[in-house]
């Protein structure tokens, strides 16, 4: 009898979220602010992530190319 119940509730629920007027509610009130907050607290972040990759890579140019001078 729960299982039924259930059942029901969550095809009405999941019906409700598929119309297209609540699709785009969910994404404009919802999700876009939360992915916002989300890429403005972690873009900090991963340009420092990609700086710190580009200066490594550059090391890493430089030492090869020392050890190459080097050997010659």
């Amino acid at each position: 009898m729960i299982n039924k119940i259930t059942k029901k509730i969550i095809s009405q629920i999941v019906l409700e979220i598929n119309k297209t007027e609540n699709k785009n509610k969910i994404e404009k009130d919802i999700l876009n602010p939360i992915f916002s907050i989300f890429a403005q607290k972690i873009y900090p972040y991963v340009s420092l992530l990609f700086i710190m990759y580009i200066i490594n890579l550059v090391l890493i140019i430089i030492i090869l190319i020392l050890i190459i001078l080097k050997n010659k």
